[in-house]
């Protein structure tokens, strides 16, 4: 095995445990890792990272139902708006890539993922949010309007929407701390297949993703489902609501720093 392939690995697999009680799927890391390092077509670093993402959605959000973690009536009233966002974003992101240019896939990735670590951030300097109790009522509209730019985002760019979702939750969904979580992985559950379906219908990326990943690649999906289920069962318990929120800053501010690193590469 060559030692990009067990850097890859590694990341991945501890991305799957540090992410699993935040809500995120881990895309905003899987994709970098798949086509930085392991050098794959941009296409087919966003369908593995969707594949990863599902495998940490699925993982997580059992680990959460089991300790209660999560709203499932509300992730399926979420999932009307996510599932065409996700398809609509896949084929956005089809176009972009084929003609104008990948660049700007990652420059969207900055900004939402800018737009996350920002509102992130405010809820970490807030008293009351650090309680991890809801900060206020529901409010639909804007909810559902955040969940469709989740799930746009995880067809256009393979992160899975988790950091949006998880947000929107916090701020519009009337949710507690650890609820949102559970909610945000519910809702990738039910969306991401979507959008890895949207990109092999048109993308054709599917073989090549085989290719890439060769029979030893089909294993890592499910251990990175059993990492996240293990993960998010002893953090749920164990970790303050204040170290969650702080590690989601920190690892979303490491994706920023490696899109901007690229964007500033190319224009000068």
């Amino acid at each position: 095995m060559e030692p990009n392939t067990i850097l890859s690995l590694i990341l991945i697999f501890s991305t799957a445990i540090i992410f699993s009680p935040l809500g995120l799927g881990g895309g905003i890391i899987f994709m970098p890792i798949l086509h930085y390092i392991m050098d794959w077509e941009i296409k087919t670093a966003i369908l593995g990272s969707l594949i990863l993402v599902w495998s940490v959605a699925l993982g997580s959000q059992f680990a959460h139902n089991k300790g209660g973690h999560g709203d499932i009536e509300i992730a399926k009233k979420g999932v009307v708006f996510g599932v065409p966002g996700a398809a609509i974003g896949a084929f956005l992101g089809f176009l972009l890539i084929e003609y104008i240019s990948e660049i700007t896939i990652k420059m969207i990735a900055l900004v939402i993922v800018s737009w996350i670590c920002y509102k992130a951030v405010l809820r970490i300097s807030s008293k009351e949010d650090i309680t991890g109790e809801a900060i206020g009522e529901m409010n639909e509209k804007y909810w559902l309007t955040g969940i469709f730019f989740g799930g746009m985002s995880s067809g256009l760019l393979g992160i899975g929407g988790g950091g949006i979702f998880v947000t929107m939750n916090r701020n519009y969904g009337g949710l507690t701390s650890k609820s949102s979580a559970g909610t945000a992985f519910m809702l990738a559950a039910m969306i991401v297949p979507t959008a890895i379906i949207s990109h092999v219908l048109i993308d054709g990326t599917l073989n090549d993703l085989i290719r890439e990943a060769t029979i030893t690649g089909i294993l890592v999906p499910f251990c990175v489902m059993t990492l996240a289920f293990t993960g998010a069962k002893y953090a749920i318990k164990y970790l303050p609501v204040k170290v969650i929120t702080g590690l989601f800053i920190l690892i979303i501010s490491i994706s920023m720093l490696k899109y901007i690193q690229e964007i500033m590469g190319i224009i000068f």
